[in-house]
């Protein structure tokens, strides 16, 4: 399932949304309890993950073949019916700010981030996927069902299969849970991401303790450096 619901459709102040309900979805849900969920999954030998983006959120299974009907529904459950426990949610703060803390430590991540936010200063495509620290610790379950009911929409949904899926059988499926989705919500015409403007600009963050450095270069120059003594050179194109 591909949801347009990623860290450029935030804003300042609830940068971290998306990621933090990824945490979220598999903490149990008005028809199932976290534990339930895992061994529901575990019995049908079957893998259930999620990832977040700058553009998207994605919550996908892994099934044999007679079990995509209960994957289908699985996955309709975590993203309609996700309960937001409060409790939960506190426990959840503590794992995505050590996550951010592993993060920050491969200095090959942090390096486009910092790219990003250089490239794309004051925009939401400058933003990163985690969000800072503070708003990490400051996001309440007010915030993230807003997030929900603005963002989670049929209009913004994708659901995508391949091997062993018979196509009549997924559209029905997807007709049946997912077919009471809200289309077009009060508010949602509003709803755009802020352009993507370019900034060509020079970013350099000195790390004199570290010994090598790592560099950034877009496609159209703009550049990160974290300089010490040795380099090593990745480049992407936005």
């Amino acid at each position: 399932m591909w949801i347009d619901a990623g860290s450029r459709y935030e804003t300042d102040k609830n940068n971290g949304a998306a990621h933090f309900l990824e945490h979220m979805a598999f903490k149990g849900t008005k028809n199932r309890t976290q534990q339930q969920l895992e061994l529901e999954i575990e019995q049908m030998g079957a893998h259930l993950n999620a990832y977040t983006s700058r553009e998207q959120t994605v919550y996908y299974a892994k099934v044999f073949k007679n079990d995509v009907p209960k994957a289908v529904e699985i996955l309709a459950d975590i993203l309609q019916n996700s309960l937001l426990d409060e409790n939960a949610i506190i426990r959840e703060r503590d794992v995505i700010l050590r996550e951010s803390v592993e993060v920050n430590k491969q200095y090959e991540e942090v390096v486009l981030d910092e790219l990003h936010s250089t490239a794309f200063m004051g925009t939401g495509l400058g933003r990163t996927i985690l969000g800072p620290d503070e708003n990490i610790k400051n996001l309440t379950k007010a915030d993230l069902q807003s997030y929900i009911s603005t963002h989670y929409t049929a209009d913004r949904f994708v659901i995508a299969a391949a091997g062993a899926v018979d196509h009549k059988q997924l559209t029905d499926l997807t007709s049946t849970y997912f077919g009471g989705l809200a289309t077009n919500p009060p508010g949602s015409l509003a709803l755009k991401y802020e352009p993507a403007v370019f900034t060509g600009s020079d970013k350099r963050i000195r790390y004199d303790s570290m010994g090598v450095s790592h560099d950034a270069v877009d496609s159209r120059c703009s550049t990160i450096l974290i300089p010490t003594e040795s380099l090593t050179m990745m480049t992407v194109s936005d």
